[in-house]
């Protein structure tokens, strides 16, 4: 470790400090440059640390375009521990918080949002981005309160339910209705064009990926053996699937993500073009977009599955999807 990076790592120790102990306000910006120097931090070196936090907010910016929510959050967090009053930095952390709990629905980041765009109002108290942020989390809010009383309201139903069935259930079987049948094979019938639907999603944005990788390719060019080899491995796989059946396609675009995303991990490993370093955020982006579709695709899946094995004996037309089991 550099001598450079060892105080950039003190530095950013004592922000993390200050942000735990601070009880009405923290450090200026001006109180810790001048613990830094105390400490033998140089002009030169602050000036680099405060460049650092620029650039890797410009970076969040970057990553938050090509919809990378995740890490133009890491990025963005980066930034703001280096310099806590960069309110550009802050801001892309409180959308990229608020996009990832839109996404991910994870309580969590809906507090961080919260948080954040709080302490860029204590910074800039008319930054209009901020409370645009807190009206969408209290909207977010007052729609979970009232699902929360729906819910209260489908439980007291679900309970007068099941004491109608357990009923109905003590009497004499007859034989099933032909309706009931039919209602059914509708059931499955629209279950299965749900998981249609979000296959096509999911073919969909691979198309995105799929478009972005030969420029990749042709700039990163190498002669390194395990980038060969993956590189044939990609083709090979394309190949086949020109001619597999749906069940055999899902399964193949599975183990080609998992390639590509080794490949595109090579090239990014020995990577100092900064044409491939933007198109790598690109990629990135649309792996993230495949990751998302790809979960509500097994989401379908999982729920048209488990019609199938409910009803396998009546309906013998319908049968099982396979899981997207990519990254």
């Amino acid at each position: 470790m550099s001598n450079f990076e060892e105080k950039l790592n003190n530095h950013i120790d004592k922000v993390l400090e200050f942000q735990r102990n601070q009880e009405e306000k923290m450090l200026s910006l001006e109180e810790l440059k001048e613990i830094d120097k105390s400490l033998g931090v140089t002009e030169e070196e602050w000036n680099l640390m405060m460049q650092k936090a620029e650039k890797e907010a410009e970076l969040a910016k970057d990553h938050f375009y090509y919809k990378n929510y995740t890490d133009a959050y890491k990025t963005a967090e980066s930034a703001v521990l280096i310099n806590p009053y960069l309110t550009k930095a802050m801001i892309i952390l409180a959308d990229s918080a608020l996009k990832i709990y839109e996404s991910e629905d994870d309580e969590l980041f809906l507090l961080k949002a919260e948080k954040y765009a709080n302490d860029i109002l204590k910074l800039a108290p008319a930054e209009k981005r901020a409370v645009e942020i807190l009206a969408v989390l209290n909207k977010y809010r007052k729609t979970e309160k009232e699902q929360r009383s729906r819910n209260i309201k489908i439980i007291a139903g679900v309970v007068i339910l099941a004491v109608i069935l357990t009923t109905i259930i003590l009497w004499p079987k007859k034989e099933k209705l032909p309706e009931i049948n039919e209602a059914t094979k509708f059931e499955l019938i629209e279950a299965e064009e749900d998981v249609n639907s979000k296959w096509a999603q999911v073919e969909n944005v691979i198309s995105r990926r799929d478009n972005l990788l030969p420029q990749l390719f042709e700039l990163a060019d190498s002669e390194d053996e395990r980038y060969i080899s993956l590189k044939n491995e990609v083709n090979s796989l394309n190949e086949i699937m020109k001619s597999a059946d749906e069940v055999k396609k899902v399964e193949l675009q599975a183990v080609l993500q998992e390639r590509l995303a080794e490949l595109t991990a090579l090239i990014n490993e020995n990577n100092e073009n900064e044409n491939i370093a933007t198109l790598m955020i690109q990629i990135e982006g649309s792996y993230n977009r495949i990751s998302v579709e790809a979960k509500r695709y097994n989401d379908a899946v999982r729920d048209y599955n488990t019609l199938v094995k409910k009803y396998a004996s009546d309906f013998e037309e319908f049968k099982l999807k396979p899981y997207f089991k990519g990254n």
